[in-house]
């Protein structure tokens, strides 16, 4: 699911920038405004592009640079919006946006996280006396993970839970209790996408006639994607992880070796 932050009204207006009357550079200016929209949500049977209106994105924060070096700190799109900055004329110009950092994305909600969008625009010019427009698409920067337990798993096993954690961040453990909630009220848990080792481990552990019984599975994390890990068990005591992602619900079965009888 995309989210759409609009800079509709992104004019760069290029300027002869003086002090005292006196020419000094040629610059732009960067008159930032959102279209109306309403607020997006993640789902799972319809992909959606929704614009932003200032209230949705009052907490994002925007970034301006050219040819990859910063022209503008990351500032509040509030700020951006009603302060006047000036940029000298050129091309290689991209703004960035993002709902939060990714540290945030990862810290948030005592440590399960939250969703966090980021993206930037197609490279444009600052041109004298000449206005264009910018649009930034945002999308989902991170990954979600849910657990659901299958009726027949709960009834085989007890005291069950699953522990989830990226191999490349291996000490930020969630463990999901067995009501599928992780630090007992929230149901899904963010993780960031990192480039090199971007597998997520997952543990799943219960009692079975006082034995612990359990099983591990690694999944390749996409960005953009909402992975909900349905735990179930057959007679034989596999156990079938089936992933719904994102919003195609794009079954992916993976068995899971945990024999109870064992």
């Amino acid at each position: 699911m995309k989210k759409l932050l609009a800079l509709a009204g992104i004019a760069l207006i290029a300027a002869a920038c003086t002090n005292n009357d006196e020419p000094v550079q040629e610059c732009g200016q960067i008159n930032l405004t959102l279209e109306n929209s309403t607020a997006p949500e993640i789902e799972v049977s319809t992909r959606t592009v929704t614009d932003l209106t200032e209230t949705d994105a009052k907490d994002y924060n925007i970034q301006v640079l050219q040819n990859g070096n910063v022209k503008l700190e990351s500032t509040n799109f509030l700020t951006f919006k009603n302060t006047t900055f000036i940029f000298p004329i050129g091309s290689g110009y991209t703004v960035t946006a993002e709902s939060c950092t990714e540290e945030v994305g990862q810290s948030a909600n005592d440590g399960v996280g939250q969703i966090r969008y980021f993206g930037t625009s197609a490279p444009f010019e600052v041109r004298t006396n000449e206005i264009s427009n910018v649009k930034v698409t945002c999308t989902m920067a991170n990954a979600k993970v849910s657990i659901a337990y299958d009726e027949v798993f709960a009834q085989v096993f007890n005291g069950y839970t699953v522990e989830v954690s990226t191999e490349a961040e291996p000490s930020r453990i969630i463990t999901f209790d067995s009501n599928g909630k992780c630090n007992s009220i929230y149901d899904a848990a963010f993780f960031n996408i990192d480039s090199k080792n971007p597998n997520l481990k997952c543990t799943v552990s219960g009692t079975y006639k006082g034995n612990v019984r359990t099983a591990t599975q690694t999944i390749q994390l996409e960005a953009a994607k909402w992975y909900k890990l349905n735990i179930k068990t057959s007679a034989s005591g596999r156990i079938d992880m089936g992933i719904s992602v994102d919003d195609t619900v794009e079954e992916k079965p993976q068995d899971v070796e945990v024999n109870p009888y064992l």
